[in-house]
Parts: structure tokens; C-alpha cells; sequence
């Protein structure tokens, strides 16, 4: 399509510049530090992005553990010889200090263990090529953290008894291609969990109606699974969680009122390319959501999802190839303009609504959403000219409006004579002005 380069920027992270006064204002140290707690109860703190990941940075995975040299108890040392024993292919020959004979298993390769309980807390046995099963025996590991164990060949599903690690902080299996089966209900358990990373596995079946009981849990990739049927709602419970990718999935029907109850804190939602129809009309209480991908879902009408608008922060809207059909969707007119500064770095103020069916003529009224950077109508069936009050979207760095039945002038001002070409045609045969020919 002729937008390549826009959603190029788009799709990369935000830098933003700030200003800065050439004087210095000493302020009482009271003064600051009542400041910083301000921005901590308000989740705005320094950094938009939360550490939460499945790296191999030991020291930013969150462990918790006492000093000291431990001693490796025998219930963990069996629970991982077992693990061993699942293990059919180790090309990497990473098991190969895991051995019986060896009876500190705090020192073999991937385990730490905390140093007074010799307790296994640490797991971590990423990109090693390893054939085989999970095995359930890892559950005996009642005090591990951190699971890691991305990027293997393991075949099968996952445990139901992993969800008996209620000590569990980090769980990461993701880009396992033979990992299938469905999520276990099991996992309700895991209540200090605050990272699930399953993303890129073959899993099926429902999301388990247990989610909501993860309380702690902040980060979900569950992107590029086989996962179907409809959201439960008590995914609406999991007040703690900021970011949720459930896109490439086979997830159906309309969202749960019940999903916009409780999830205050969640900033990202990504619900592209699954068979969703709608959304919850009143999100009002997804008081910090700045960014919802819904493309490539099969929605019922654009006022299927009019709640988006009063989402307080919604910054950046994808709906491309929804099937949106009928004239302009009204709730994009009062979309809300959040300042600048209350929105994540990671966050382009944008509308997409390309590869739709939306006719008639665009509102003049979509010239006041002046926070806008990107704003994409391609591969419509819009007629009419382009608002003269697109003008005041001076903030746009980024337009297409090509393959449509557009006609008349482009607003003579930047940035829309500096768009390229593209940025109108194909299609539009009636415009002119620059970047294309005078009218006549």
C-alpha cells in the first residue's frame, strides 16, 4: 500500500523533545521528593515502559532471594533430574552438569537458588534448542520466581501443575512451536505472577474463565497462538495489568462489559487479527488505555466500538480492515485529546481506519482532534474535498487518503502540501492542488 514509510514511523517509538529553561531553580529536598510521590501514585513516573521481561539480565528479574552459598535441597534436585529426564534431544549439551552424582544443584547450569533455603528460585534455560516434554515435577519447585525457557522445541502441553507454583513471578515459553493444548485453569493460582509470555506457541483452546484471580499480573503476551473462543469477564479483575497482547489469536464475539470493570492500570491493548465484534460501550473506567489495535476484526459496525471514545487517554486507534462500512462512525468526532505529556512514549497520537468501507464525506469536525500525528482513510469509498478545517492538524506527520472518490483542493497549508504524492493517489482523480497539479 502507498503508506509504507507513514506506518514505518508509526510503528517505531515516539521521541518526543522537551525544553528546558537555562536557569536553575533549587528547590527544598522535601519539595522534590513529595513531587516524585505525586508521580508514582499517578503511574506517570520517569519511564513510560515497565522492565517486565523474559531477558537474560539476572539482575533485572525481580528475584528475591537471601545471600549466602546455598545447599541444594533434595526435593528441588529431584524435581529437576526429572525435568532432565523429559529431555530427549540437548544439543547445546547445556544439561550436561546435571547430574545425580552432583548433588548441589545450585551449581548446575540455569538454577539459582537462594542462599539460606537452598531453595530453587531461578530457571532459566532460554534459546538451547531442547526436544522434549515439560514435566509436570517442575511443580515440586514450590519456590521458584522466574521460568524461562524460550525459544526451545518442546512438544506437548503445559502442565496443569504449574499452576501449584504459587511462588511463581516470570513465566516464559514463548517461540515453542510445538507447545499446544489450551492454557491450564490451574493457573487461576498463580496470584503472584506478573509476567506471562506465552507468545508464538501453538495453544488452543479458551482463555481459562481463572484469569481474573492472577491479581498480580502486569504483562500478558499471549500474541500468535490458536487461543479461541470469547474473552472471559473476569479478565476485568486483573487490576495490575498495563500491557496485554492478544493479537493473531482466534479469540470471537464481542467484549464482556464485565472487561472494562477493574483493569485501571492497563495502557496497551492489542486485539489485532482475531474474530472480535465488539467492544464494551462504556470503557470509561480504562482510565490510563492509550492504545487499542482491534485491525483485521470482523466488527458488527463502527458503532460497535463507540466506547472507545470514552476511554479518558485513548491516544492511538487502530482499525484497519474491520469491515466498517456506512457513513463516518460518529464516536471518532469526540474522541478526547489527552495532553501530550499524560501519554506513554510509546504512543503516537493516530487514527486508522484504512481498508474499510466508510462512505460519504468526512466530517469537518475530524479537523479539531488536533493532537493527531497520523491519520490514515485509505482504500475508503469517501467523497467530497478534504475539510478546509484540516488545517488546524498541524501536528500530522504522517496522511494517506488515497484510494478513495475524493475531489476539490487539498488545504493549502503544511503540512498537507508537503505530503508525498501518495498521500492522495491513486484514486481521488477530482483533487489538485499541491503536492499534485493546480486546479484549474
Amino acid at each position: 500500500m502507498a503508506l509504507v514509510s507513514m506506518i514505518g514511523l508509526k510503528m517505531g517509538r515516539k521521541t518526543r523533545a522537551k525544553a528546558h529553561g537555562s536557569g536553575r531553580v533549587l528547590l527544598p529536598n522535601w519539595v522534590v521528593l513529595f513531587a516524585v510521590l505525586i508521580l508514582l501514585l499517578s503511574g506517570k513516573a520517569m519511564c513510560d515502559t515497565d522492565p517486565l521481561d523474559c531477558s537474560d539480565d539476572e539482575d533485572n528479574d525481580g528475584i528475591i532471594s537471601t545471600p549466602g552459598v546455598p545447599v541444594c535441597s533434595e526435593e528441588d534436585r529431584n524435581a529437576l533430574l526429572q525435568f532432565k529426564a523429559s529431555i530427549s534431544s540437548d544439543p547445546n549439551n547445556v544439561l550436561a552438569t546435571w547430574q545425580a552424582s552432583r548433588t548441589n544443584c545450585c551449581d548446575w547450569t540455569g538454577v539459582t537458588c537462594d542462599g539460606s533455603t537452598g531453595r530453587v528460585v531461578r530457571l532459566k534455560l532460554p534459546n538451547q534448542d531442547l526436544q522434549g516434554t515439560l514435566s509436570p515435577d517442575l511443580s515440586a519447585l514450590s519456590s521458584l520466581q522466574v521460568l524461562i525457557l524460550d525459544n526451545n522445541d518442546f512438544s506437548g502441553t503445559i502442565p496443569s501443575s504449574f499452576g501449584n507454583i504459587t511462588s511463581l513471578q516470570r513465566l516464559c515459553l514463548s517461540n515453542i512451536p510445538s507447545l499446544s493444548g489450551p492454557i491450564p485453569d490451574s493457573f487461576g493460582q498463580l496470584s503472584s505472577l506478573q509476567l506471562m509470555d506465552l507468545r508464538s506457541d501453538a495453544l488452543t483452546g479458551p482463555l481459562p474463565s481463572s484469569f481474573g484471580e492472577m491479581t498480580s499480573l502486569r504483562n500478558l503476551h499471549l500474541y500468535g497462538n490458536q487461543i479461541s473462543g470469547p474473552i472471559p469477564e473476569s479478565f476485568g479483575l486483573l487490576s495490575q495489568l498495563y500491557n496485554a497482547d492478544l493479537g493473531h489469536n482466534q479469540i470471537s464475539g464481542r467484549i464482556p462489559d464485565g472487561f472494562a470493570f477493574g483493569l485501571g492500570s492497563l495502557i496497551n491493548l492489542y486485539l489485532n487479527n482475531n474474530k472480535i465484534t465488539g467492544l464494551p460501550d462504556n470503557l470509561s473506567n480504562l482510565t490510563r488505555l492509550q492504545w487499542l489495535d482491534l485491525s483485521n476484526n470482523p466488527l458488527e459496525s463502527g458503532d460497535a466500538v463507540k466506547g472507545i471514545a470514552t476511554a479518558p487517554l485513548i491516544s492511538q486507534i487502530e482499525l484497519e480492515s474491520c469491515g466498517i462500512s456506512g457513513p463516518f462512525p460518529a464516536w471518532v468526532l469526540i474522541l478526547p485529546q489527552p495532553d501530550i505529556t499524560q501519554i506513554s512514549d510509546e504512543v503516537t497520537p493516530s487514527l486508522d481506519l484504512a481498508n474499510n468501507a466508510i462512505s460519504g464525506a468526512i466530517p469537518a469536525a475530524l479537523g479539531n482532534l488536533t493532537n493527531l500525528q497520523y491519520l490514515d482513510l485509505q482504500n475508503n469509498q469517501l467523497n467530497g474535498s478534504i475539510p478546509t478545517s484540516f488545517a488546524q492538524l498541524q501536528s500530522l506527520q504522517g496522511f494517506n487518503v488515497s484510494y478513495n472518490q475524493l475531489s476539490g483542493e487539498i488545504p493549502q497549508v503544511s503540512p498537507f502540501t508537503t505530503f508525498d504524492k501518495s498521500s492522495y493517489t491513486p484514486g481521488n482523480s477530482g483533487l489538485c492542488g499541491l503536492p499534485l497539479a493546480p486546479c484549474a
